[in-house]
């Protein structure tokens, strides 16, 4: 017999896992509209780049075609059939402690209802509490991301829309669960991935949207000061492209031909 105590109860064999023990594992947010995976090319390119970071070794069934038809048998078992947000988990399956004994995986699928984001946020305010860091797995989505946990508790505290996470050095590096761009003079500007934040799909949707119109980009570190001084914020991912309206009292322009010519990309 095997058992755990488990909130004041004995439980039997209690199931875990090396991401629930030491957040050893990724997951990647997909959305799905119109009977359409969004940008999956990308999503399952990302995956694999995780897996590889994290020295996971993907089996060989698991390629992008496999991963795709088992998105659509959970979906359909889950009568999801027009939008909807889709979750998969993958980490190391073995035991060992901190040293797994071997590097293959095991993986899950789920699928959510998906929830139309607003076009703009009130109110975002800056977190440096426990600032990101710049590592070969910061790009990617891992089991361990206490950093936005606690973001988004103080976010709640605060009764804010959004909260800018900063690196080590006081530098913009990432939005709650989105990549963050500003707007001035013409130019875009977003943190260079080197501050820590996370390798957005539609980040990089958006840099290579402006490296084919000919826009400036500037990916650099940044201080929240350069930031404030900008024409327009707003946060992207796959869900949706939203406009910030304030911070510390100040207040940014939420309408711009950019934000509309970005957001179509999400409709095509």
């Amino acid at each position: 017999m095997d058992f755990a105590l488990l909130n004041g109860n004995f439980v039997e064999n209690f199931a875990s896992n090396r991401a629930f023990e030491y957040g050893d594992g990724i997951f990647e947010t997909i959305i799905v509209r119109k009977n359409k995976i969004f940008f999956w090319e990308k999503h399952y390119q990302r995956l694999c780049e995780a897996m590889q970071a994290l020295s996971l070794e993907k089996p060989a069934f698991f390629t992008m075609d496999f991963v795709e038809k088992a998105i659509w048998q959970v979906a359909q078992k889950n009568n999801f059939t027009d939008a909807f947000r889709v979750k998969i988990n993958v980490w190391r399956d073995s035991s060992g402690w901190y040293a797994p004994e071997k590097n293959e995986i095991s993986w899950l699928i789920r699928v959510f209802p998906h929830i139309q984001k607003p076009l703009i946020k009130e109110k975002a305010i800056f977190f440096d509490q426990v600032p990101l860091v710049n590592s070969s797995i910061s790009p990617y989505k891992t089991c361990s991301a206490l950093p936005y946990v606690l973001a988004g508790i103080e976010k709640n505290r605060q009764k804010a829309d959004e909260v800018i996470l900063l690196d080590c050095h006081g530098n913009v590096a990432d939005a709650l669960v989105s990549n963050i761009f500003w707007l001035t003079e013409e130019r875009v500007c977003t943190p260079a991935l080197f501050c820590g934040g996370k390798k957005g799909i539609m980040r990089n949707v958006i840099l290579e949207f402006c490296d084919e119109n000919g826009i400036e980009v500037e990916e650099s570190f940044f201080h929240k000061e350069e930031l404030l001084m900008a024409e327009t914020i707003f946060t992207s991912n796959v869900a949706g492209i939203e406009a910030i309206s304030q911070i510390e009292g100040r207040y940014y322009k939420t309408h711009h031909p950019f934000l509309q010519a970005i957001r179509e990309l999400l409709k095509a």
